[in-house]
């Protein structure tokens, strides 16, 4: 199968976009969050699992929040 590299024209593909994108802005704030604090905490691997796992799921939600707006306003705009 060949690859695509297109960008995305489904309404799933740009949902799966923004949620890509939000899994990765979560991520690496939590994952260094995570860091700093097994600085005077100890356990490094626990708190950048638990802190990074935390900032993937507020991403998820940042991203779907944004998502439904912005499809929202997009079908509203187009009924004008």
């Amino acid at each position: 199968m060949a690859t695509q590299f297109e960008s995305p024209t489904s309404s799933s593909d740009e949902e799966f976009k923004y949620m890509a994108i939000g899994m990765l802005g979560g991520a690496i704030p939590g994952i260094i969050i995570g860091l700093l604090m097994s600085i005077p905490l100890g356990h490094a691997a626990m708190w950048v699992s638990v802190i990074g796992g935390i900032g993937v799921v507020i991403g998820l939600i940042v991203a779907r929040v944004l998502y439904k707006k912005r499809s929202q306003s997009k079908s509203t705009g187009k009924s004008k």
